[in-house]
């Protein structure tokens, strides 16, 4: 460490300081103030550690927090941006925050959540040390500021360009992840479901209809949800990989897990072995989370479990004792009654969530909150990708529908062209006047939130019932 990269990390922890004692959460000012001092200071805390960084579209908190559990359950010690702050700036804070004064950190990983525009600034840091690169999945999300996923795909792309040593961690069932396979690496192994996660799926598969190599359109054996799924192009010979670590079948769904019969390589290296050659050890297991996407958040960390040598008796532990995290399926008891507190972003997300609220057929209130925000992104026009006359039908015996939020009112319109009970739409865009009515409804309540909507509505609940801080 240089006299300039400890000024450097001295400055930091003095801005967390400042900013805790004046009550602020803010996880990327320190990080940003550490940059201007010391522009190349991710190198010198980087040094000699291990990384793993995980990116994609959806996905990326919970896989990150599932792979900690694993890291933890193996015996070895990580840090992570845990807050969410996946920028640059996030990420050099949290390294800050778990160096010391004379800049060593004494953790086996690092554990970075990053954005898919910011990987490069990022990882271009690391070009040289040990790591895995997690990307989950690619889909539009926030159009204005991303673009269409072939530029995401780019910006993931020119990100991993930077590691010609990485281990590579992919979807194999999301064709635009799986383009990534043809970068430099030391390892590549997949992930996947090998057969439909359910019935009466979303089947949209618009974000990736054609081959990305020679835009023949892609045939399917299955879907699982959007684009993902056995996939191949008829014309080029581009299909799915033979995953390392899949999901053989869904032997049991429950209310806030599912129960699955797991297949995991012998001696992972599905990827590179003939589509016929492939051994696979079964392991049955309880994943501990709701929804069939989870399901790919628990195999891209059971893929990197393997990789770390973490022992399958070891794994299921951990997959039987995942819980739910800030938005992602959160339970919040308020008033003797259940607050499921569910996190959106972008269409496949959201049909992930309709098949869910589905699958639960709820019979008390809904409440959908809208922003557009920067940080939800300010076209709001993607709500009409998402198929919510699939859940007219399964919601019909909902006591309430609240619209929240600053586009509550384009919302509550968009469920009006789906044809849901007008008679029970409540507008109510002030948080305490929606918590209270909620409290006195006596009835179980799903919130289905944008980002910010999610960020502020929680800070007015956290007034009413104790919950976890949530730093941003």
């Amino acid at each position: 460490m240089s006299i300039r990269s400890n000024f450097a990390v001295w400055a930091g922890k003095f801005t967390t300081m400042i900013l805790k004692l004046m009550g602020s959460g803010g996880t990327s000012l320190p990080g940003k103030v550490v940059l201007k001092i010391c522009p190349d200071i991710l190198g010198h805390l980087a040094k000699d550690m291990k990384i793993i960084c995980v990116t994609g579209t959806n996905g990326k908190t919970t896989t990150c927090h599932i792979i900690r559990d694993m890291i933890e359950a193996n015996g070895q010690t990580v840090f992570c941006n845990d807050a969410g702050a996946n920028l640059l700036g996030g990420v050099v804070s949290a390294f800050v925050g778990a160096a010391s004064l004379g800049g060593r950190i004494d953790k086996d990983y690092a554990l970075l959540e990053c954005d898919e525009a910011a990987l490069k600034s990022i990882v271009e840091h690391f070009g040289s040390l040990d790591v895995t690169a997690v990307v989950t999945n690619v889909f539009r999300d926030q159009l204005d500021r991303y673009g269409e996923v072939l530029t995401t795909v780019n910006k993931i792309r020119a990100g991993l360009e930077q590691l010609p040593d990485v281990k590579l961690v992919l979807n194999a069932d999301c064709s635009l992840t799986t383009s990534l396979s043809d970068l430099p690496h030391k390892e590549l192994h997949f992930f996947g479901v090998n057969e439909p996660l359910y019935e009466g799926t979303s089947s949209d598969i618009s974000d990736a209809v054609y081959c990305i190599h020679c835009k023949t359109k892609y045939q399917y054996r299955y879907h699982t949800f959007g684009h993902l799924g056995g996939f191949y192009c008829e014309k080029c010979g581009y299909q799915r990989r033979q995953p390392d670590v899949a999901i053989g079948k869904v032997l049991e769904w429950k209310d806030a897990s599912s129960v699955v019969s797991m297949e995991i390589a012998k001696g992972m290296n599905a990827a590179d072995s003939g589509q016929d050659e492939v051994i696979y050890e079964n392991l049955e297991a309880e994943v501990m989370l709701p929804g069939g996407y989870n399901l790919y958040n628990a195999l891209a960390a059971t893929t990197v479990a393997k990789l770390i040598g973490l022992p399958e008796t070891k794994i299921v532990e951990v997959l039987g004792g995942l819980t739910t995290h800030f938005g992602r399926m959160e339970e919040v008891e308020y008033q003797g009654h259940k607050l499921h507190l569910v996190l959106v972003k972008n269409p496949a997300g959201f049909n992930e969530v309709l098949q869910f609220l589905i699958q639960q057929q709820p019979t008390g209130n809904i409440v959908f909150g809208l922003n557009d925000n920067y940080a939800d992104g300010k076209d709001i026009s993607w709500i009409y990708d998402v198929e919510f006359e699939r859940l007219t039908k399964a919601a019909s015996g909902a006591k309430h529908f609240y619209f929240t939020g600053k586009r509550a009112y384009d919302m509550q319109l968009r469920l009006k062209y789906a044809d849901f009970d007008t008679e029970k739409f409540v507008v109510e865009k002030d948080y305490k006047n929606l918590i209270t009515r909620l409290g006195q409804s006596e009835e179980d309540t799903f919130l289905v939130l944008s980002y910010t909507c999610m960020l502020e509505f929680r800070d007015k609940l956290a007034e009413f019932v104790p919950l976890k801080k949530y730093e941003s």
